[in-house]
């Protein structure tokens, strides 16, 4: 038993020992600098630099040519960091995929059209991308929407009330402020305090 692990064993081109020189090479590739990759791993220049060299003895090839003030990945350099990107990439969905597997279903969400225009939408992206097995079904309007007859799991409202027995939580406050002419504000009287508001007439653009 132990001839055939021997055997296995030094047969490997890869070891856990060289995954930190693995790291080191992707962060190094992706920045086309010893010195940024320095910078982002908390070390010096020239222990990113040993650190690669190390692991191209080890690899028996070439990752970058060096030249004066930069460095280049050689074509294998470019193909084994093609290679760790994917499987980076894989490992990744393959974590959000755990981290998110009691998470899924349909989820109906009703907000106001302003709210999902200037706020909602440009999230969903990210939160598609962090929980892939929710399907998101996205309703608009202006009314105060009655949860037991519209199958809304959850509402985004202009309101300081809390409704019923809903949990409710705060996600912004926001000021809104009228504007008119100077002419407007002196015939109304408004510079004398906001009991006049009442006698204007609001527009909302």
């Amino acid at each position: 038993m132990s001839s055939v692990l021997d055997s296995y064993t030094g047969n490997r081109l890869l070891s856990s020992y060289q995954l930190a020189k693995l790291h080191t090479f992707e962060v190094a590739a992706r920045h086309q600098s010893f010195a940024l990759a320095a910078e982002e791993l908390c070390v010096s220049a020239s222990a990113v630099s040993h650190r690669i060299g190390g692991l191209e003895s080890e690899l028996g090839f070439k990752l970058f040519g060096r030249f004066h003030r930069r460095i280049e990945l050689t074509p294998e350099g470019k193909r084994l960091y093609q290679r760790l990107r994917e499987t980076l990439q894989e490992l990744n969905r393959e974590v959000l995929e755990i981290k998110n597997q009691e998470v899924s279903g349909l989820l109906t969400v009703y907000s106001r059209p302003s709210i999902a225009q200037c706020w909602l939408v440009p999230r969903l992206a990210d939160f598609c991308r962090r929980y892939p097995a929710i399907q998101l079904n996205l309703l608009t309007g202006n009314d105060n929407v009655n949860f037991n007859s519209f199958g809304i799991d959850l509402a985004i409202y202009y309101d300081n009330k809390v409704r019923g027995k809903l949990h409710c939580e705060p996600l912004m406050s926001e000021t809104i402020t009228p504007v008119c002419s100077p002419q407007y504000a002196q015939r109304l009287g408004l510079a004398n305090g906001v009991s006049q508001l009442k006698y204007c007439t609001l527009r909302r653009d």
